[in-house]
């Protein structure tokens, strides 16, 4: 039977990771069952049908930007209107962050550079705002910035360019995801380093059928900085 390579990051010697990019919906904000319980709940709101079939698809889908996921569920609907209910809502309402989020962030931003790549409309700035997180973040890349999604290579063209003008390269970066679909394919596909973090939409062996060595997985993020700067 063939089995997948695995795929381990190189070693993270002292001093090598410059800039760490991190996804934001489950990796840092604890989105997932919140996140799907607001689109339904929005959903009903403008009086689109919910059946259990539909919540089982979406369950499925969770992690896609959300006009693609809207687009799945009701093809007539208008994505940007249902979008906007959802961006307005969030951009009020703060989504708990993981455990110990906060403080591991406000260590590792003074030793390297933080950015953040997010299917996240604009309400990404108000949730980290609420957080008291913006300003732990040197570049944050939104929907409204790149033109494509995750995991495709140009997703991310915004923040490498971001990094190149700093003089960091693709070496020198390691990429922070829970998405087997989304985050790590885009980290695969480019050679990236990749740690992943099994709090969100997938598991460790999730990780591990798709791949990943199992040195590159890790349960929270305070598992991250004795990895990085050990």
């Amino acid at each position: 039977m063939n089995q997948e390579k695995k795929y381990k990051s190189r070693p993270f010697c002292k001093g090598r990771i410059k800039g760490i990019v991190f996804d934001f919906d489950g990796t840092l904000l604890d989105s997932t069952r919140e996140g799907l319980n607001r689109f339904i709940q929005i959903a009903t709101n403008l009086g689109l049908e919910v059946n259990d079939e539909m919540i089982a698809t979406i369950k499925n889908m969770w992690g896609v930007p959300g006009h693609i996921l809207i687009a799945e569920c009701w093809p007539h609907m208008s994505s940007e209107m249902f979008m906007h209910e959802w961006e307005t809502f969030d951009s009020v309402h703060p989504i708990a962050l993981f455990p110990g989020v906060e403080n591991v962030l406000a260590d590792i931003a003074q030793r390297v550079s933080l950015s953040l790549l997010t299917a996240r409309s604009w309400s990404t700035h108000a949730q980290l705002r609420l957080h008291g997180i913006h300003e732990h973040f040197c570049f944050v890349c939104t929907l409204d910035d790149s033109p494509m999604s995750k995991p495709h290579p140009e997703s991310i063209k915004p923040v490498l360019e971001h990094y190149h003008e700093s003089g960091i390269g693709l070496n020198n970066l390691v990429f922070v995801g829970d998405s087997v679909r989304a985050d790590y394919a885009l980290a695969r596909a480019l050679g990236i380093d990749f740690i992943a973090l099994t709090w969100g939409s997938s598991s460790r062996s999730d990780f591990l059928a798709a791949g990943l060595d199992n040195s590159c997985i890790i349960d929270t993020l305070e598992d991250l900085p004795p990895i990085l700067f050990a």
